[in-house]
């Protein structure tokens, strides 16, 4: 799966660690045994990476589950309900 500028991008890197965090406002960090998966997406393109993370939990050489899934669907809806709340502040 080879990433484009118009879709959300996806890597695995060994790293120790586990927990999804967000490094910045459009890069979202997995790390699940020794292995770093980073997602970068932009405001409107999370149905593309739910999309794209559905794929990698499919495939068998990934050691993403549905659970991992879950965690990092939830904490993308997280991150844009914060960005509709700042946009309602005045």
């Amino acid at each position: 799966m080879t990433p484009s500028s118009s879709q959300p991008a996806a890597t695995s890197l060994p790293l120790e660690g586990a927990g999804p965090v967000w490094d910045n406002e459009h890069e979202l960090v997995l790390e699940k045994k020794g292995q770093r998966h980073v997602f970068r997406c932009g405001p409107g393109e999370e149905s593309a990476l739910l999309n794209q993370l559905a794929l990698m939990v499919d495939d068998p050489k990934n050691n993403l589950d549905w659970f991992d899934a879950a965690v990092l669907s939830h904490h993308m809806g997280l991150r844009m309900r914060r960005r509709l709340e700042d946009k309602r502040k005045p």
